[in-house]
């Protein structure tokens, strides 16, 4: 009985190993998308090793020797077509159906060339001599080899070119598989070019124990086919935040589709038309870099914009990078709590901290350019009886009433408050004290149409109302105690009034 030589001991090892591999890789078939083609890629180097290791055992017999020759080549077919496939799907990209069916042709043809083989003898020429069978190639077979080669060079080409787009922690995915599918190509390339003007010595085999041994490894401890790595565009595609890439000049190279949403117009169209007056390419060009602003859109939408320049190894301006966040929701619910901690909980006028920082504005650019500035201090007379007779709510129902008859009464860019308790305050900007007694007495009226309803009879409130103008030299505090001075005098002279300040020396 003839003895394997080393060669041939090594490529049924390698069949071994690449048929181990194939079935512990399908086992995820259903988790990874990866999986299914390197079964068959597997399955396929398995079919060729074999054939090639057994093709001395069979000299004895033509027709055995001469079905391995052929089985060799359904193997080699399997392994180019399933490494394109895997390298389709480790690139990021979909095998469709139209792809699989155009996939399928090169065995469907090669299985029926085979089988015709013997009457053509296009793919191989075979010659038998007693037990002798010799083995040439014809025009199919180079026919066959170069397709083989250009569908695992293109897989490769892809593979690269999606490493080059990976996040960095997932290139060596690339790394492995690239080489994984290159060894046993290099082993047929010497194969076919060197070997075989020898000793007929087929090193492909030999050269998948490597392949299938990587394979093996990564598939074992590393988990190589579960998950399909990851590429910055995968990234851009699915960030929420737009993302813009202008060059040195400022046309747009790229945008994911985040931006084409936040940026384009209603069909699509848009983001890099070419002008350069649009809202968002001015506001990117006085943007200082890495400093946040904001933009609001046409539409309304407020974006939070990022702009950091880019410079290549040299120094020089490469582009810029512009980040854009959709803060629409977020501006507005920021308006709505500086405007809640602004406002009055009960009455909803401003309190009495906007109420300051609004007057020391007034007085200031009153001072400035000696526009008027009046106020009108307002107090609800006999609060306290209504609270005591009536109780809290009641109260509370009085105060939300009146304060409502003096938000009506407050004109653009002047301020309705509540001082505290039962005072409230009205700044008017540009209006002199004449033209403020008058706004107070318009409010009296008002507040005199109000009934609030009791178990008993309904409250009918009043209101004393002090007036006073800023005058030189005052401050703010001395414009409110001229007001309030005024609305006591109001009250002493038997409540329901309006009263003017007079103009006291400035404390």
């Amino acid at each position: 009985m003839r003895v394997l030589t080393l060669v041939e001991a090594v490529s049924l090892l390698a069949a071994v190993v690449a048929t181990a591999t194939g079935i512990l890789v399908l086992r995820r078939r259903q988790s990874s998308p990866l999986a299914l083609p390197l079964a068959v890629m597997m399955f396929g180097a398995s079919l060729w090793a074999t054939a090639r290791a057994l093709l001395p055992v069979a000299a004895p017999s033509p027709p055995a020797t001469v079905t391995l020759h052929f089985l060799v080549f359904p193997g080699a077919a399997a392994v180019a077509g399933a490494t394109f496939w895997y390298f389709v799907v480790l690139s990021g990209r979909r095998l469709t159906r139209r792809g699989a069916a155009l996939l399928l042709v090169h065995p469907t043809l090669l299985f029926v060339v085979l089988v015709a083989d013997p009457w053509h003898e296009a793919f191989l020429h075979v010659a038998i001599e007693g037990t002798t069978v010799d083995v040439s190639a014809g025009p199919l077979y180079w026919v066959h080899t170069a397709y083989c080669y250009a569908l695992i060079a293109t897989g490769i080409v892809l593979a690269l070119g999606a490493m080059v787009r990976a996040v960095p922690r997932h290139r060596r995915v690339y790394v492995v598989a690239t080489l994984a599918a290159t060894i046993p190509m290099v082993g047929n390339i010497l194969t076919t070019l060197v070997a075989t003007r020898s000793d007929d010595l087929h090193l492909t085999p030999v050269f998948f124990l490597v392949s299938a041994a990587i394979w093996w490894w990564v598939e074992r401890f590393g988990q190589h086919s579960a998950t399909v790595p990851v590429s910055t565009r995968q990234v851009l595609e699915v960030l929420e935040d737009a993302v813009v890439v202008l060059d040195p000049l400022g046309r747009v190279l790229d945008a994911n589709p985040a931006a084409r949403t936040l940026l384009a117009g209603p069909d699509g169209t848009g983001l890099d038309d070419g002008t350069t007056d649009a809202p968002w390419r001015a506001h990117l060009a006085s943007a200082p870099a890495d400093d946040p602003g904001t933009l609001t859109t046409a539409s309304g939408t407020v974006l939070d914009v990022r702009v950091t320049p880019m410079t290549d190894a040299v120094g020089r301006a490469a582009g810029t990078v512009v980040v854009l966040r959709d803060v629409t929701e977020l501006e507005r619910l920021r308006a709505v709590l500086v405007d809640q901690a602004t406002r009055d909980g009960l009455t909803g006028l401003h309190n009495r901290r906007a109420l300051v920082q609004r007057l020391a504005t007034a007085v200031e650019e009153s001072t400035s350019t000696g526009r008027p500035l009046s106020v009108v201090l307002v107090d609800v007379d006999h609060f306290k009886a209504v609270n005591d007779e009536h109780g809290h709510a009641v109260g509370d129902r009085v105060l939300v009433e009146v304060a409502g008859a003096l938000a009506a009464a407050t004109g653009p860019g002047e301020t309705a408050a509540r001082l505290g308790g039962e005072e409230l305050v009205l700044l008017l900007p540009g209006m002199t004290a004449d033209e403020a007694a008058g706004r107070a007495q318009d409010l009296r009226a008002r507040v005199g149409r109000i009934a609030v309803p009791t178990a008993s009879a309904p409250v009918r409130p009043t209101l004393s109302a002090g007036v006073a103008a800023l005058a030189p030299g005052w401050s703010a505090d001395d414009l409110l105690r001229a007001a309030d001075d005024a609305m006591y005098a109001a009250k002493a002279a038997g409540r329901d009034r309006v009263a003017r300040a007079s103009e006291p020396t400035p404390a």
